[in-house]
Formats: structure tokens, sequence, C-alpha cells
């Protein structure tokens, strides 16, 4: 990636920064949204959604579909809106086929997406289920690369379903539907659903809340080929609540499905999480629930990293609407919310016609999350939510673009506010704690869970081959996942160390924010550069960050990363670092960076935002000094001292201090213990001689 593309990596960072003091909210942002030109009639929130990520497009639909290029750093609209007549509630995308489709009232609507152009209406099918069926929810099969499977849920008045299967190879023709499955008198209208094709099933839940009837979960067999769909039964999901069930989502290698209550009965105020077994091709059976906390709930729409153990729910119950974020233990074992993500709280000043929100307020913000699209390549989420703030006609229906725990590694130094836990020198090896001992709460480490710092037993030095800033062994190391931060007393010395080793994990984020409060922080670019937050490319001039073009980091690469924080001010008024990889200085552009930060003189804290692996965390004062000198019998001298470990030293030597003349006698480098030894031969036998160790 060129220098100019610089401005495309970093996104979030303010919120980065300012989560410290507060253990953040893991490594979830907002990256930016989208307010799209919309058809004046177009007033209805984006119930449906679907993305091809492979071709870089999104589908978001209301009553027009609007195609979305999520290539650039922000979603951009491609075209004008294609006309569905009404509201769509569901839609897949056919990407190999090159369409999509969306379920629209009683019909089905198909999309043309003609490559990177504008979209255009396909071929439907009116009602071909009845007129008097509403078209629930849309999944998609595409493992038979001879024939697709379109499954469409269907329901009747909220109290009964049929699931049709139609053979997409003679669409739109109604010989295309080849099969279907109703429900039982038992089980209610079905709406929000998911596949598992590993065991070809599906499960869908109850689409509208019934009074006296559980949540309910049902289960079919999608069938084989051409084969028709059954109907497996299914499971009340509690004894409790008449709720209806929001988002489906599954983790299939782990064999569990998750999905939430969605809707109103006399627990309204607060949503309740549900995980079930999903039992191969047998019935499904619940696992565990957790009641979400007060007044997050009522959630349409989800996302599962189930390979990170991580569930979403996005919710229309606040405002303005949160990201609520579980861990997901194994086994049994309920969910365990551990953090949120507030989107913006203000988007306009006009009172909507309605009146102020739930909360009492005239703007209502970024509320109401109606439908939501993952791209599993690019690594983001997008989230289409409906207009509430009260503007008129084009309404201001938004797709907006969030970062949910990505693999990026970013390590940065922070004032730490007010807490000072570990003394200098501080340092980590990893290697007293057990493989999955967690770290937070542990030695001053901090963290929203116990699962964002893990000890970790990975024995990597197959990947890295330099010196090591602690001797000894290297099984251990921490796992950051979220956002992790260890806090320091001050200190009064000019100069701070901080030596570690790192996994470059890179950083993609597309737009360059401000850090609030971080004088320094690193990260490494798409193109294998070490980049760094600094003043000498300050917001008001630059971007904020510096690419030091002379680094190389492979993709997931362990390397060390050196310090030098000078924290005496210069005649700026601010204090300067200076920059090692791999214990080779950093000279291009330069070799000094004033900092970022200039409110602050002195080491508070550290802070790890990812999900990647640390090693050997050193932080100390000072890194160099020369310890002793002795004149031997042959007329040398001796310069003992001590250094970082591994990394080339200078002696540089002078004859008075009052107008010094330092000049550079030798080079060497420190052990592995960091213990330095000079000689200078033939030594000048003057009254006096002075010796200073340094870096290059």
């Amino acid at each position: 990636m060129r220098t100019k593309q610089l401005l495309r990596i970093f996104l979030g960072l303010v919120w980065a920064a300012m989560a410290i003091n507060s253990a953040g909210q893991a490594n979830m942002r907002r990256e930016g949204s989208l307010t799209l030109n919309e058809t004046l009639d177009d007033s209805k929130g984006f119930y449906a959604a679907t993305i091809d990520p492979a071709n870089g497009f999104a589908y978001f639909a209301a009553k027009y579909v609007y195609k979305v290029n999520i290539t650039t750093p922000l979603p951009l609209q491609v075209g004008a809106g294609v006309p569905l007549g009404r509201q769509a509630y569901s839609a897949v995308m056919d990407s190999s086929a090159g369409c999509a489709y969306f379920a629209v009232g009683t019909s089905l609507y198909q999309v043309l997406a003609n490559g990177t152009n504008a979209p255009t209406a396909g071929v439907n099918m009116i009602s071909p289920f009845g007129s008097s069926t509403f078209l629930s929810q849309l999944l998609l099969d595409t493992s038979d690369p001879a024939n697709h499977y379109l499954y469409v849920m269907t329901e009747t008045a909220g109290t009964s379903s049929t699931l049709y299967k139609l053979a997409l190879n003679q669409y739109p023709n109604l010989s295309a539907i080849i099969g279907s499955a109703g429900t039982t008198a038992g089980q209610p209208g079905l709406g929000y659903g998911a596949l598992d094709l590993t065991n070809r099933c599906a499960y869908y839940g109850t689409f509208i809340p019934i009074a006296g009837m559980p949540p309910y979960l049902a289960k079919f067999a999608l069938g084989a080929g051409a084969n028709p769909p059954t109907n497996l039964g299914g499971i009340f999901l509690d004894t409790e609540t008449n709720r209806s069930v929001g988002a489906v989502v599954l983790d299939v290698a782990n064999g569990y499905g998750y999905c939430d209550s969605d809707g109103n009965d006399g627990l309204y105020g607060r949503g309740r999480v549900y995980k079930w077994a999903l039992n191969g091709t047998a019935p499904p059976t619940l696992a565990a629930y957790v009641d979400m906390r007060t007044n997050e709930g009522y959630c349409h729409v989800a996302a599962i990293r189930p390979q990170n153990g991580l569930l979403y729910f996005a919710s229309d119950l606040s405002y303005p609407m949160y990201v609520y974020r579980f861990r997901l233990p194994p086994g049994t074992n309920a969910p365990i919310e551990t953090g949120n993500l507030g989107l913006l709280p203000s988007t306009n000043a006009v009172v909507p016609a309605w009146g102020t929100n739930p909360t009492n307020s005239a703007d209502w913000g970024e509320v109401f999350a109606r439908s939501i699209a993952y791209d599993p390549i690019r690594d983001f989420v997008y989230i289409g939510r409906d207009c509430a703030d009260g503007q008129t006609q084009p309404f201001t229906n938004q797709i907006v673009k969030l970062a949910l725990d990505r693999d990026e590694m970013l390590l940065a130094l922070t004032d730490g506010g007010t807490a000072t836990n570990s003394p200098l020198p501080f340092r980590e090896s990893f290697e007293s704690y057990t493989n999955g001992a967690s770290l937070v709460g542990m030695n001053g480490w901090t963290g929203q869970d116990s699962q964002m710092a893990l000890v970790n037993a990975s024995n990597y030095t197959g990947s890295y081959s330099g010196a090591y800033p602690i001797p000894g062994t290297h099984q251990n190391l921490l796992r950051v996942d979220g956002a992790v931060t260890n806090h320091f007393s001050p200190s009064a010395s000019t100069n701070v160390w901080l030596d570690t080793i790192v996994q470059g994990r890179y950083w993609t984020d597309p737009i360059t924010l401000t850090l609030s409060n971080s004088p320094f922080a690193a990260c490494v670019t798409t193109n294998g550069h070490l980049a760094v937050w600094n003043r000498t490319n300050a917001p008001a001039t630059g971007n904020g960050w510096t690419e030091l073009k002379d680094t190389s980091i492979a993709s997931n690469q362990f390397f060390r990363l050196t310090l030098q924080a000078v924290y005496n001010r210069n005649g700026s008024g601010a204090f300067s670092y200076r920059v090692w990889v791999n214990a080779t200085p950093s000279t291009n552009p330069q070799t000094w960076y004033d900092a970022a930060s200039t409110n602050q003189n002195y080491l508070g804290g550290v802070l790890g935002l990812g999900r990647f692996e640390l090693d050997d965390l050193t932080v100390g004062t000072p890194g160099v000094v020369a310890s002793g000198v002795s004149r031997n019998p042959n007329g040398s001298a001796t310069v003992l001292g001590s250094g970082m470990p591994g990394m080339a030293h200078r002696l540089w030597a002078a004859t008075n201090l009052a107008s010094p003349s330092w000049q550079v006698l030798s080079t060497t480098s420190a052990g592995m213990d960091g213990t330095l030894q000079f000689t200078e031969t033939n030594a000048p036998a003057g009254p006096a001689r002075f010796y200073r160790v340094t870096l290059p």
C-alpha cells in the first residue's frame, strides 16, 4: 500500500485511546455511515440486507433496493434504487448467478447485480404461494453448483407457516417450487431463521408474539437434492415469556445455535439470549439462556464470529442503538455479556413529528437496527437502520459500518489517568503463568472481561530469530483479545523505554481519526510498514500517522518493537521518541518524532488493542547506562554498562564535561541479559576522561 493510502488504514482510534481508562469496549468501534440518496416515497427502514463479499457489494432494501460498494473506506451508493413496490423484509444473494432475491409481502423480487454497474430489476414471482401468505424469511443453499435452492418461509396471520423449497434453475416458473413442509398445530408462525448446511437443516423462531405461548424454535430437514423439506419438530425456549424470536445465528462447528427474544411481554425492558444444541439431524435441545441487562433487547439482528467465540446483537430498545457483545463459553454454558458499543447519540436537532424518544430526548440519534450484513473478507459489519430523526423526505435511512473485535494489532502509550498500578521498571515474560490463565486483575493488567488477556502456550520462535527483551524461555505469551491495559507509576525520569515482542497483525481500518490521549501508538499497515502516531504528521497538516518506510513486517509475523520516549520538553513543548524494529533503528522518514499528545510528562500506561499476541514486555528507566570504568595495565580502558539485550550500542568519550566534544570509540552488541563491555585500547593518560553509552 502506498503512503498516500495511509488515510485508509486507521479508523476509530479516538475511541481506542479514550477507552483506555475504562478498559474500553473491547475492539469495537463505529467506522462511519452512508446516508443513501433515496427516492421520495421510500419512507421505511432497511429491513432486508444481503452481501456479495467476493465482488465487494452489499444490498439493502426498504421499498427500493440499493447497491452499496463495501470496498471503499466508507460504503458508497452505486446507482439509483430499484423499486419493489412495497417494503422488503428479507434478502439473499446468489453471487455466482449475479442476482439477489427479496421477500416483498407475498412475492419474490429478483434484482440483477450487473457487475460493478448499478443494479436493475430482474424477473419476479408475484404471490407464488397465495395472496394470504407473508414471506418472512429467505435462506439460500448454493452448495450444489448445478442447482441452487431457495428456502422461503411464509406465515399466515401469525399463527402458522409453510417452508417452501425452490430450485432456482427453474425460476421464475411455478415449477421451481419443488416441495414444502408446514407447521403443526402446536407450532406458531415462523420468521427469522438460519441454515445448517453441514447437517442439512434449518432453524426458525416465532415470528409474532402469541399470548400464552413462549418463544418457539422449529427445525426442518432441507431434503437432499430435489427432495422436499420436512418438519423435525422443535422446542419452547422458556416457560416464562410470550415473546417472538429475533435474529438466529449458528456455530455449527461447536454444535450450538443462538437467538434472542424480540417483542413485548411482562419482562419488556430487557431481552433474553438463548443457546440450544443443534444435535445433528435430531431435534434441538435447549442448553441455556441468559437475561440481558435493563433496557437491552428487542433485537432483530445478530452477527457471530464462532472462530473467536463472540456473538453480537443490535438493539431497537435503546436510544441510540447499541451493539451488545457476548462471549461464548464452551459446552452448555450460557453466553456472557461483556461489553457494548453505542452508536451516535445525536443525528438531528429537529423534533420528530411523533415527539421525543422514550428517554425524553428530542434527538433520537442512530436508532432501529433493522438488518445486518457481515463481510467475512474485509471483516466489517454493516447495519441497515431506520429513519427516526424527523427529517423531511428524502428520509435519512442509513447504512452504518462497524468493526467488531477484528484481528489487528495496536500498541499505545497512554496518560493512564489516575491509575498507577505497576511500579517501574516493569518486566513481564508471561512464563510464570499456566496456559489459559487470565491476566485480568493480575500484576496490573485490566480488561473488560477475563478472556481479553489470556496466557497462551505458543512456541513462535520459528517466526522470530532475533534477541529477546527478556532472556530465558519463550514458551508463554499474552493473547490480547479486545482492549488490554496496564498502568504504571509515574516516572520522574526523562527517558522511558518500552521493549517487547509483538505479533504484526495488519491494521486495515479505512479512515484516520485523531487519538485523544495517546502520546505514542504503533501498528502495522497492510503494506508491512510499522506506522506511528506522532505530532510530526499532526492532524492539522496530515493524518496523524507516519509510516516508517524502512521497516518490513510480514502479516502475523512476530517482531521486536523498541521505543525510547524522551519526556523532557523541547522548544515547542513536545517530548520525542524514536523506534527500533528487530533491533534496527528506523530513520526513514526520520529518526526522532514529536509525540502527538503533549499534555503529559510521564508514562501512564500501555494499551494493547485488537486480537494478537504479545511477549517479553519491559518498561524501564533508563534503558542504557554506563556503570563502571577501569584502566588496565596495558594502557587500555574497560567500560561496563547495561543496555537493550541483543542490540548494538555505542561507546562515546570526551575529555571534559564543561564543553564536551564527544567522539564515538566503538560499537558492540549487548548480551542476551543486556550486559555491555567496551574496551578502548591506548586510552589517553590525561587527567580526566569521560564515557557514555548510547544506542545508535
